[in-house]
């Protein structure tokens, strides 16, 4: 049940939360796997709420662990895009995939053609 009152303690507030912070962190590439304290700097959680909620995750195969800390899973990376692309839709010139590159990426220059761009989407060359 969701607590509107206290943010901390609403179980659906820090999913949100963390699948869009791992979700930047990872596209970023920040880390390549995240772990619970790799998130205190950005979040203000109670104790244990991160690793709670990657355990959750965890276990609704959103994410895996890795002796590193967890990444995503194929469903939880779509879900965690979505949420993250929700989240700051109404920022303008925010209308490309968090992962896409800019126009001015070294990728779209002739040279680079045959060099593998940083960013998941396809190029038209």
């Amino acid at each position: 049940m969701s607590d509107t009152a206290h943010p901390e303690r609403d179980d659906l507030f820090w999913r949100d939360e963390v699948l869009e912070a791992t979700y930047w962190m990872l596209g970023e590439g920040i880390e390549e796997a995240v772990a619970p304290e790799d998130l205190r700097g950005f979040l203000e959680a109670p104790d244990g709420a991160i690793a709670e909620t990657f355990a959750d995750l965890d276990e609704k195969g959103l994410v895996r662990e890795t002796d590193r800390g967890y990444v995503f899973t194929d469903r939880g990376e779509q879900e965690a895009g979505r949420r993250f692309a929700d989240e700051f839709a109404d920022i303008r010139g925010f209308d490309a995939s968090h992962t896409d590159c800019g126009p001015d990426c070294w990728c779209h220059d002739p040279d680079h053609a045959t060099d593998e761009c940083p960013s998941d989407h396809e190029h038209a060359y």
